[in-house]
């Protein structure tokens, strides 16, 4: 069943290609048998009443734990109402509270989950995305009656981004069209549409340069523009909505321009002169003319610009300091006028996990002179916050509802191949640090994508049993300046890994750990990240969990989802330049037989159309096949689950049984002396 062939010029060997077909009654039941195993395994160890324990107890849904909204008079939001087993979108005539029900999305089926949600500019309708078992809906829904107004959006398989027009006469969207070459190569490319609230949609004929597409309308209704790239930002299309045509805009930089609409300009974070980045401002009238532009903030080391948001007479400006986040409040003219207080070290965005999506948008929700966004450290969870971007202040609208008080975090530094890294450690202060805990490391760097210190289960509840947990900051990721992203990206992806292996060395260096009870953990990029950890330094731990990982990078090509996505980061496997460096970190690729391999559990979502489930079962596959270890290898695929989405009490499943995986393989080794 092995096949052979040549893709961008590098001959690969491909033993379990036959695992990749998900139609397959013999891949479906060997599928099954896998999965089946790890749950009875899983269910049946001696540690998982304590790890279900420690995890119920700490849990939180970051993803679905949501700041406020506000739109018009009403306040929208998604929630687990109290006693709730699933998140519901709620609207409310106030930040706080619990609100009315206003779209619950179990009534399409068990595992169905809100992906998105765009109110209307005055807050009285709003577009809704639900995904159940992989089947994406959408529905425009009357605020004010609960009622749909609409839901014939069956030529939109996958609406991405949206922005209303301030009149509610319609909306801009984006969403994915795939098409196949002559050479059967499956082409994904990424169309703009206006959807009228009445009527059919119309294309828009504009060319776009990546996948990934973000439209925004002013709030005046007097400007468009189309920004691409989820990495690297830049507005390429510019509208008047008063009849004006769409015109190229930016087109020509080949630097990162994220920002907004602020009046007639247009604001921007741009690494052109610096890294470390800049704020400009862009007339968009005779934006040709760069001696108009007028710098508002000039670039500082170690205090990188990452996200902005118009909020009434203010703009808000996320930064990232020395790995923190800090909110600075600018006026209109661009005047600083100074940092808000925020309750401490941490992240903050518009959901628990939503710095990360200060990559391309914003991560405060407006609120006229203020914005409201959810804030957690390491050791607190999520809470609710309203700051004043004119005195200042900030005002708890929901407080934290897990504190961690007797967790003692260290911020660390270790020495890698291309230069320090940072890294926080979190333990109970009664946990010893002397190689006999076991712990834990974290990664992901990479997508420009920030990792910012914040709450989660993961690391609550195994400090609860009694572990460390270490969260890491790698090179392809956006928490420093743009050199650090791209010294871990493309061609130079080597450079995350390092980073992961240099963490790691000086954790054993200082006695914190041993190898044999030092585990790693990542998902998605993160989950390539463990993956090829595993493959290329399996010395280094004891145990892994890859979670929704890409660990064939050779066949991503195959997933037109897959390599829109990965192209921006890892490159093309059909491109020669690419192939060579691609099939040299691939994980799946250079799995080796007669190695000692780790503990290795591949979890995957049985929906997942980004990070698909067949490069669990092949990684799962040739880690058996070729480990002389005697560790288990084992492969957990999720039904109702896609692409980390899925409901409240599927994430704490995934959290016990990834837990006590680690608890299992962690707790047999033994420690010299």
């Amino acid at each position: 069943m092995s096949v052979t062939e040549v893709i961008g010029g590098v001959s690969v060997r491909d033993p379990f290609r036959w695992l990749e077909d998900d139609a397959d009654a013999a891949v479906v039941e060997w599928q099954r048998e896998k999965n089946a195993r790890t749950v009875a395994e899983l269910a049946a160890s001696p540690h998982a009443a304590a790890v279900a324990k420690a995890v119920r107890s700490t849990f939180e849904d970051i993803i679905m734990c949501t700041a406020p909204e506000r739109f018009g008079d009403n306040w929208f939001r998604t929630v687990l109402p109290p006693g709730g087993t699933h998140v519901v979108l709620a609207v409310s005539s106030s930040p706080a509270g619990e609100g009315r029900v206003l779209v619950d999305p179990q009534d399409v089926g068990a595992n169905a989950t809100i992906t998105l949600k765009f109110p209307s500019p005055d807050g009285s309708l709003v577009l809704v995305a639900i995904v159940n078992d992989g089947v994406h809906s959408y529905r425009i829904v009357d605020v004010a009656s609960g009622k749909t107004v609409r839901d014939d959006f069956s030529q939109f398989s996958n609406i991405g981004f949206s922005a209303w027009a301030p009149d509610n006469s319609g909306f801009l969207l984006t969403t994915m069209a795939v098409t196949v070459a002559d050479d059967g190569q499956a082409v994904a490319r990424t169309q703009i549409w206006w959807q009228p609230i009445e009527g059919e949609a119309e294309q828009q004929v504009i060319a776009l340069d990546h996948l990934t597409a973000f439209p925004e309308i002013s709030a005046d209704g007097r400007w468009a523009t189309i920004r691409t790239s989820q990495v690297a930002p830049c507005p390429r299309w510019l509208r008047k909505l008063d009849g004006g045509e769409w015109t190229p805009f930016l087109s020509a930089e080949t630097a990162m321009y994220k920002g907004a609409i602020v009046g007639d300009e247009y604001w921007a974070i741009t690494d052109d002169v610096s890294g470390w980045c800049r704020l400009v401002a862009i007339p968009l009238d005779g934006f040709q003319d760069r001696s108009t532009w007028r710098e508002i903030l000039p670039a500082r080391e170690h205090h990188k610009l990452f996200s902005l948001s118009p909020c009434g007479d203010f703009v808000a400006l996320s930064i990232i300091e020395s790995g923190i986040m800090q909110l600075k409040s600018l006026d209109r003219n661009g005047t600083d006028r100074g940092n808000v207080a925020l309750p401490g070290d941490g992240a903050f965005g518009l959901f628990g996990l939503g710095y990360i999506m200060g990559i391309a948008m914003p991560i405060v929700a407006p609120d006229g002179n203020g914005c409201t966004f959810v804030h957690s450290g390491f050791d607190r969870s999520p809470g609710v916050y309203r700051a004043d971007l004119a005195t200042l202040a900030v005002e708890e609208i929901e407080p934290p509802k897990h504190s961690l008080p007797d967790r003692e975090v260290m911020r660390l530094s270790a020495e890698g191949p291309n230069g320090d890294i940072s890294y926080w450690l979190m333990r109970k202060a009664s946990t010893p640090l002397d190689g006999s805990a076991p712990l834990i490391v974290m990664g992901y760097g990479g997508f420009n994508a920030p990792e910012i210190p914040h709450y989660t289960t993961m690391a609550a509840a195994w400090t609860e049993l009694g572990g460390i947990w270490v969260h890491s900051q790698l090179r392809g990721g956006g928490d420093r300046d743009t050199a650090f992203w791209e010294a871990g990206r493309m061609h130079r992806k080597q450079g995350t890994f390092d980073d992961l292996y240099a963490v790691i060395e000086d954790i054993h260096a200082r006695g914190f750990a041993v190898p044999e009870r030092t585990g790693i953990w990542g998902t998605s990029n993160g989950g390539l990240l463990v993956g090829a950890a595993v493959s290329q330094r399996p010395d280094l731990f004891g145990a892994a969990v890859a979670q929704v990982p890409i660990l064939d990078l050779m066949q991503i090509r195959k997933d037109p989802a897959t390599l829109g996505i990965a192209m921006a980061d890892y490159g093309n496997p059909e491109d020669p330049a690419d192939a060579p460096v691609m099939y040299a970190y691939s994980p799946y690729h250079n799995v080796r037989p007669g190695t000692a391999y780790p503990a290795l559990l591949c979890d995957a979502g049985a929906d997942d159309t980004v990070c698909p489930p067949w490069h669990s079962r092949k990684m799962v596959a040739a880690i058996e096949d070729a480990s002389v270890s005697g560790r288990r290898t084992a492969l957990r695929v999720r039904d109702g689950a896609g692409h980390n989405q899925m409901t409240s009490e599927l994430l704490i499943q995934r959290d016990i049984e990834e837990l006590t995986f680690f608890h299992d393989e962690l707790a047999r080794a033994k420690v010299a002396g």
